[in-house]
């Protein structure tokens, strides 16, 4: 089974609803409501820190692969993302921390235009798939 869907945003903090929105409903209508939690956090995240660190108009996708979502967050900036070590009293840089606690991977690649894409997959379990009618 394979979906996507596509939200295009402006570098406002209003897209992180937005994209929180398009993702429980997507979850929802492809029946993964137990990957739900998990996915939605890295939306968030990675929507949030194209609002915040690039600030320029975002593409969101999210994608329904055989085993896995697969999320994507383009923005045109040139800057990649750091993975940092945030201490116990900072304010800020968990975002990527949760990402890479939540995902089976991610990472971010350059795109021709100058901007980037950061991407995460997310493994759904088993028990939260889809089940398939088979015949016998």
């Amino acid at each position: 089974m394979h979906s996507e869907k596509t939200l295009r945003a402006a570098p406002l903090t209003e897209a992180v609803e937005q994209a929180r929105r398009l993702t429980v409903s997507s979850m929802r209508s492809w029946a993964l409501s137990a990957a739900e939690e998990p996915v939605t956090a890295i939306v968030a995240e990675l929507v949030a820190n194209a609002v915040r660190h690039a600030a320029t108009p975002l593409e969101l996708r999210l994608m329904l692969l055989d085993d896995r979502v697969r999320v994507e967050v383009r923005d045109r900036d040139h800057r990649m993302p750091v993975l940092g070590k945030p201490q116990a009293l900072d304010d800020g840089g968990r975002g990527l921390f949760l990402v890479d606690a939540y995902s089976a991977a991610w990472g971010a690649e350059r795109s021709p235009d100058g901007g980037k894409t950061v991407w995460a997959e997310i493994t759904i379990p088993v028990s939260g798939r889809p089940r398939t009618s088979q015949r016998p």
